[in-house]
């Protein structure tokens, strides 16, 4: 299993949750990760909602899902010392008024992916539909992210997940996710206009 770049993950989150379906969270971040952290106090991510609406196997589903600080999960202290709430994810797949499958992710939902020195140091830091699955029909398709909340670190796993009509669940690790940058400047150095 390859560590991906938590920069890029979190990037590609980010730009998933500000940039596409219908985000009904009011924030003025790029980033999902707050920037007023602290070793004084237990930190939190970004929360946010997302929908969308898929055709698999030529019906049309909706999602929603809502990702949230969840103070019931353990606490989680990064390498650096900085003491985080995990996150959970609630995820509806409608087919009209009709729930069809419901779940709540949480990071438990993917430890026999992670590394479990990794897995202790983690949060679940994002979750999206998987925009690289999009022309595939046959499932819904979602991407977790699993990683250091610190998006400096390196530590960082792209999760797969697809979920059939059945309700069965399939989860692996993924090495690309879709993405640009969420600005023009996101993939350059900022050092090296310094010179």
């Amino acid at each position: 299993m390859r560590k991906t770049t938590f920069a890029i993950s979190i990037a590609a989150i980010c730009l998933l949750t500000n940039c596409t379906g219908n985000n009904t969270t009011k924030t003025n971040q790029d980033s999902i990760v707050n920037n007023s952290i602290s070793k004084n106090t237990v930190n939190k991510m970004t929360e946010y909602n997302l929908e969308g609406e898929v055709v698999v196997d030529g019906d049309k589903y909706t999602y929603e899902f809502a990702f949230n600080n969840d103070t019931k999960l353990p606490i989680v202290t990064t390498a650096e010392g900085y003491k985080y709430n995990d996150n959970s994810v609630k995820l509806y797949i409608n087919r009209g008024q009709e729930i069809v499958y419901e779940h709540t992710f949480t990071k438990e939902s993917f430890a026999n992916l992670i590394p479990a020195a990794d897995y202790q140091r983690s949060v679940l830091a994002g979750f999206n539909f998987n925009y690289m699955q999009q022309d595939k029909h046959d499932r819904f398709y979602f991407i977790a992210v699993v990683g250091d909340p610190d998006e400096t670190s390196d530590i960082s796993y792209s999760v797969g997940i697809a979920i059939d009509k059945n309700g069965g669940v399939a989860t692996s690790i993924v090495e690309t996710i879709e993405t640009e940058p969420i600005n023009d400047n996101l993939n350059q150095d900022p050092d090296e206009f310094d010179a």
